[in-house]
């Protein structure tokens, strides 16, 4: 059993308001989104293409099993389509497949393992090993810094690796990343600068890099392939 994460701000009534607040939040949809609802397969093909490559990189920190997150990535675009007259309005098209995607791969891995996890609960763990790309890059001294800084988040715990990946890597705001994870937009605060407060206490003097590293660090060179819409 993993110890207790103690860096993982307990929720409070302030926390459940905001993520109420949140939730109720007046939605304008995304043309595109709007688009697939209808029944446009270009569009369906679209958001595809645009979101494949982050939700595998995803996906595979939750479970580095490639086949399977790639199944469940075909099982939620499929999903999507067979139910698309029934979707609901979504502001944002990644993070509804981020969170959508999340859920699913958390579904199946209890389903396998015979376990129960939460979708918030700190026993999620998160992959965090130096990515293909950052092993390819030719700049010894680049290497070198990624080397370090892979030492320094393998010390993190793993909400923490989570929360500095979509917002990193995936380019996520912070209330993005409290509705991907399902916590609060303190607690995402309280995640992220904790992390960051960490790297740069090992990583100083990398502290002005360190926002690049972290993208080239959870960088994924995959390319789509659109497949799941033959007839």
């Amino acid at each position: 059993m993993k110890p207790e994460d103690k860096s993982i701000p307990s929720q409070t009534p302030k926390d459940d308001q905001e993520r109420n607040y949140l939730s109720m939040k007046k939605i304008i949809s995304e043309p595109i989104w709007e688009s697939l609802k209808t029944g446009d397969r270009a569009s369906f093909e679209q958001v595809f293409r645009k979101y494949y490559r982050p939700l595998l990189n995803y996906g595979m920190r939750l479970n580095p099993d490639e086949d399977e997150i790639k199944d469940c990535i075909q099982i939620l675009f499929l999903t999507i389509w067979e139910r698309k007259e029934s979707l609901g309005d979504s502001d944002s098209v990644k993070n509804y497949l981020l969170a959508s995607l999340r859920r699913l791969v958390i579904k199946r891995m209890n389903a396998t393992k015979n376990t129960f996890v939460s979708i918030d609960n700190n026993d999620v763990a998160f992959y965090a090993d130096l990515s293909p790309e950052a092993r390819i890059i030719h700049d010894q001294n680049c290497c070198d810094n990624i080397n370090t800084l892979q030492a320094a988040i393998s010390k993190l715990p793993d909400r923490q690796k989570e929360a500095l990946f979509l917002r990193f890597y995936s380019d996520q705001s912070f209330s993005d990343i409290a509705l991907v994870m399902n916590i609060s937009t303190r607690a995402v605060y309280k995640l992220i600068y904790k992390a960051l407060d960490a790297l740069n206490e090992d990583l100083a003097p990398y502290s002005k890099s360190i926002s690049l590293l972290l993208f080239l660090f959870f960088s994924f060179p995959l390319d789509p392939v659109i497949d799941i819409l033959k007839d």
